[in-house]
């Protein structure tokens, strides 16, 4: 018997060539999984959405999966798997090219249509090249050879994060979202900057002056940290709004456009190294050094050269009032300037000082905001035309660059829709064998316990990895101040280590059950995201990456736990645990939505929305560790007696 079971080929001779073809299909859905994850993010900087809106980019996205995977099982089985493959690749290509016309017209529910039609697509070929692997050859080696195939989705996972990190992210405009939401005001309600920045001022001064307003504030951590963190934000917003080094921001602006462009490759590894704290960080240029003396930071010189810009309108429009709500802002910024340095290090805070200089900063910042707004703005309209003409060219541009890896991919997948109907076989031996009874399978898939909790088991799976892989970008540049390119090279980083993972969980199946695997993979997931949402700093982050080792295989085993035993049941159950992909477009945009809420009170201690919005990827992968658990002691005992 053994002898007979080694002659037996992975692949047989003849169907090498429909095996190389049907594999190249696994990293091509890989590329479009992880290239749109970080489109999140994107899309939220471009158009200016909320967490929520931008998030709808994930509901498209895995709708598709849900909408066409039994669909397109069902059209597999009557028809053949090559015609299925086109009709995936055809649609695939379809959406890429949408991009064009989406960007073109800057509308996001068209690139919303398009990722549904894109997914749409993957979901006919998923369904498809899985099936088809298995069919290629001896039964005794179907596993294998799907293994083999499944080893090069990583491949076009890894390769879709890098376009995403090196050429999308990296290569938008540097306009800062709240730069942008600020020329957006302008444009459609009028709202000069400087009005904008003192309201957000107040606002700042106001909360400060609701925490220390609370008796012995000052020996509680909690509201002592947050009325730190208010006091340097209200230091910094007062010292910008007198701008007092207005007259450097061109000299600072060229030197820093002057110093020399480095291997963005080289820089945005070096950027992670900085990350895991196996580098340290890059000392400053002269000019950023200068920047960071003079404007404190990039948004700092970005909101400096938009206040110079409009001064001298308002001084104009506003005659001698101009004078009098800058004078209000230069007597501001002394007053903060002492409260925050009660805060620095061996520093002695005076609970009643705190309090008359807040009330102090306050009554400075809402005199100027009444002086601006008795200045007239009827004769400013070319000024917000053109802030919001200037907008729009910066997201047009944007959108190009969002939009051309995707049209490039669509015009690659034309020719390999060519190829694959040039050199694909018809049929495949043993790809309908048999008939398929849609009543009865159903009703014995829904039976069928171990089926049904792999189903929702692969639901939460999916959504804990989309929440996970899409905001971790959101997670490193709101908590820990990353660009968002190098908060995405973190997360090629945890690609790197989920595939790495993937080989030693394979190993440790020659030994571990499936399921106690699974039940230990989630346990290690629990953890680590526990972490993410509690330990604040670089170590919540690395938590964050870590959880992409304990992934690494629960796809495949939950697949393989859910299917096991069911026979022909298993070509419709397979469409079932495809359709489960769908959990991406419910759970992301709920995430997204816990995002844009404040910051939770907690009592010990306040959680920042977006370390609080990773209790959703906990509560699934706690989902995981019951199913594991259950299919290793009650399901798999009852299989045995």
């Amino acid at each position: 018997m053994s002898d007979s079971k080694k002659k037996i080929p992975v692949v047989p001779p003849e169907l090498v060539l429909t095996f190389v073809l049907v594999t190249i299909l696994f990293p091509l859905w890989g590329f479009a999984n992880d290239i749109t994850n970080p489109m999140v993010a994107a899309f939220k900087n471009i158009l200016l959405l909320s967490n929520f809106e931008s998030s709808m980019v994930q509901a498209a996205f895995y709708g598709g999966y849900a909408l066409m995977a039994i669909p397109a099982a069902l059209f597999i089985k009557k028809f053949s798997y090559k015609k299925g493959v086109l009709i995936g690749l055809a649609l695939y290509s379809l959406a890429c090219l949408m991009f064009i016309p989406s960007g073109m017209a800057m509308s996001y529910p068209l690139f919303l249509l398009s990722y549904l039609i894109m997914t749409s697509g993957l979901s006919f070929l998923e369904t498809t090249a899985n099936p088809y692997i298995l069919s290629m050859g001896d039964e005794a080696t179907a596993t294998r050879r799907l293994n083999l195939a499944q080893a090069f989705n990583p491949m076009g996972s890894i390769v879709g994060m890098f376009v995403a990190s090196m050429f999308i992210l990296a290569s938008l405009d540097g306009t800062s979202e709240t730069g942008r939401r600020q020329m957006k005001e302008l444009a459609e309600n009028g709202t000069p900057v400087h009005l904008q920045e003192v309201n957000q001022q107040i606002k700042t001064a106001d909360s400060l002056a609701e925490v220390t307003g609370i008796d012995n504030w000052q020996d509680s951590k909690k509201l002592f940290k947050k009325a730190g963190e208010l006091s340097t934000s209200l230091k910094e917003g007062t010292f910008l709004l007198d701008n007092a080094h207005a007259a450097e921001v061109n000299a600072v602006s060229k030197a820093l456009a002057a110093q020399p462009t480095g291997n963005k490759f080289k820089d945005a590894a070096s950027a992670v190294a900085v990350v895991l704290q196996i580098k340290d960080k890059p000392l400053p240029t002269p000019a950023e050094a200068k920047r960071n003396d003079l404007f404190i930071s990039d948004r700092g010189l970005e909101l400096t050269a938009s206040l110079n810009e409009e001064q001298p309108l308002l001084e104009k429009a506003g005659a001698g009032s101009w004078k009098n709500a800058d004078q209000h802002f230069s007597q501001a910024v002394t007053p903060a300037a002492e409260l925050s340095g009660m805060f620095a290090p061996d520093a002695s805070v005076d609970p009643v000082q705190a309090l008359t200089l807040v009330a102090t900063v306050q009554k400075e910042l809402n005199a100027a905001k009444s002086v601006l707004k008795t200045i007239p703005t009827a004769g400013l309209k070319k000024y917000f035309a053109t802030a919001g003409s200037d907008l729009s060219t910066i997201q047009k541009a944007d959108l190009s660059i969002v939009s051309l890896p995707y049209a490039l991919m669509g015009g690659f997948l034309i020719l390999v829709v060519l190829l694959f109907a040039w050199k694909l076989p018809a049929t495949t031996q043993g790809e309908h064998e048999g008939g398929m009874d849609i009543g009865g399978t159903l009703k014995r898939l829904f039976k069928n316990a171990t089926y049904i909790e792999g189903v929702v088991a692969q639901t939460f799976y999916v959504g804990a990895q989309i929440m996970c892989w899409t905001f971790i970008v959101q997670y490193g540049s709101q908590e820990l101040g990353l660009s968002k390119a190098t908060a995405q090279n973190c997360n090629i980083l945890a690609m790197i280590i989920f595939v790495s993972s993937r080989f030693v969980c394979t190993f440790l199946m020659h030994y571990i059950s499936s399921g106690a695997l699974l039940t230990i993979l989630a346990s290690g997931a629990i953890a680590l995201i526990t972490g993410t949402i509690f330990i604040e700093g670089y170590i919540g982050l690395y938590c964050l990456i870590g959880v992409s080792a304990c992934m690494s295989l629960m796809f495949p085993t939950i697949y393989g736990i859910a299917l096991d035993g069911l026979g022909d049941d298993a070509k419709l159950g397979s469409a079932g645990l495809i359709l489960a992909i769908g959990g991406g477009c419910i759970m992301t945009p709920l995430q997204g939505r816990i995002i844009d809420l404040p910051a939770i009170d907690l009592g010990f201690m306040e959680l920042a929305s977006v370390r609080a919005s990773f209790v959703l990827p906990l509560i699934c992968f706690i989902v995981i560790a019951l199913f594991g658990w259950r299919t290793y002691s009650i399901h798999h005992k009852k299989e045995k007696a």
